[in-house]
């Protein structure tokens, strides 16, 4: 597991299958409902190649939004949506969704 990016509404890391050793981006980014308390989360769960992992972890804090979106461009990704009042929705797309994030 590395941290890539650790803030309090936005984290992204590398995970790895304890079983198979497949790695996995992980990002996951909130919205603070300040009305509510509803916060808006949202998770994409993308597999990755070893290389992959190094070059991310290698990028550190030059890693952006901009390059996790194109890693995930045309790969099938694992994403949990769970908007503000509604049910979690768990769901395969395509690509990785940066969701806004405070």
């Amino acid at each position: 597991m590395a941290d890539l990016i650790d803030e309090p509404h936005w984290h992204v890391m590398i995970l790895a299958c304890p079983d198979c050793g497949q790695r996995f981006v992980s990002i996951f980014a909130e919205t603070i409902d300040w009305v509510d308390g509803d916060d808006p989360q949202f998770w994409s769960l993308l597999p990755i190649s070893g290389a992959e992992a190094l070059d991310l972890v290698l990028q550190g804090y030059a890693l952006t939004e901009a390059g996790l979106s194109a890693l995930g461009r045309g790969r099938r990704c694992l994403r949990l949506d769970h908007p503000k009042g509604t049910a979690p929705h768990i769901y395969w797309t395509t690509g990785v969704s940066i969701d806004h994030h405070d």
